[in-house]
């Protein structure tokens, strides 16, 4: 990102230097942000875009809308000029740490055959805007959702240095926020999954048709963690679980045989009852 603002001059013919600048942008460490934050921060106020600080309320909203054309219908805890910076460079992106967020209604075909059409697709519509509201709220964002699931990532630039605390405190808030009257009388139960490690990050797909995303191991081990987590379990990776600095005294561990792996994945295992206690 330049000091004014505009997508970076990513290079089709320079493959390595459009890494580094992506690099650059997914960290957080672009040399013209801290300048633009300044900037931005000056103008009231916040809500604010996670990445350039332009404000989403107060008089400094009409800038923002002016310039940036307000917050990003993809991400709402971006500004629609920073997400679609993201999705500006053509194919590509960097390989850094991140944290993956997955998070599966349990049971949701036997729900399907229970419920009608349009009384199914209500319960799964309300599980999503609670669950992507609990992923906002702690910084992350939603990269897809799966018919009964949903995928968020936690990636520098948005969530901080400390995204692996983001990412299992919003598998916390999820748990809570499916425990709505509505859902919970729809038979809505959810098992979320949590990972931290290196994964590509960056734009895939043709041409014509590019999604923000991230892929590789730690993105298919956060799929795994979402899948096997029971209805009202949070599996979180030891990995995830060290990141985030958390004590690992007397926590309950689960062993988790995981495909194209010698060894079982050491889990963390939290459940909504124990979390609701201390929220």
């Amino acid at each position: 990102m330049t000091e004014e603002g505009a997508p970076p001059p990513f290079d089709p013919t320079d493959a390595d230097r459009n890494t580094e600048i992506w690099r650059s942008i997914l960290m957080g460490t672009d040399p013209s942000l801290p300048a633009l934050r300044r900037r931005f921060r000056r103008l009231p106020s916040d809500p604010r875009c996670k990445m350039c600080a332009a404000p989403f309320r107060g008089p400094g909203r009409l800038l923002t809308r002016l310039m940036m054309h307000g917050p990003s219908e993809s991400n709402p805890m971006l500004c629609s000029l920073c997400f679609g910076q993201l999705r500006s460079g053509g194919p590509g992106g960097a390989e850094i740490e991140i944290s993956v967020l997955f998070a599966d209604i349990r049971g949701s075909t036997g729900i399907a055959e229970r419920t009608s059409a349009g009384e199914f697709r209500r319960l799964v519509q309300q599980f999503y805007h609670r669950a992507a509201k609990a992923i906002h709220q702690h910084d992350g964002t939603v990269d897809k959702f799966l018919g009964d699931g949903i995928m968020a990532l936690f990636i520098p630039v948005i969530s901080g240095s400390e995204h692996a605390i983001r990412a299992i405190e919003a598998g916390e808030a999820v748990l809570r926020a499916v425990e709505d009257r509505a859902l919970v009388a729809g038979g809505v139960q959810i098992g979320v999954g949590v990972h931290t490690g290196e994964a590509f990050v960056g734009t895939v797909g043709a041409d014509d048709r590019l999604d923000f995303t991230a892929l590789g191991d730690t993105v298919n081990v956060a799929a795994r963690l979402g899948s096997d987590a029971g209805a009202g379990e949070l599996l979180v990776s030891a990995s995830a679980w060290r990141a985030a600095g958390r004590d690992e005294a007397g926590v309950e561990r689960r062993p988790l045989a995981v495909k194209g792996r010698a060894e079982p994945l050491e889990v963390i295992v939290l459940r909504s009852e124990s979390i609701a206690a201390v929220a």
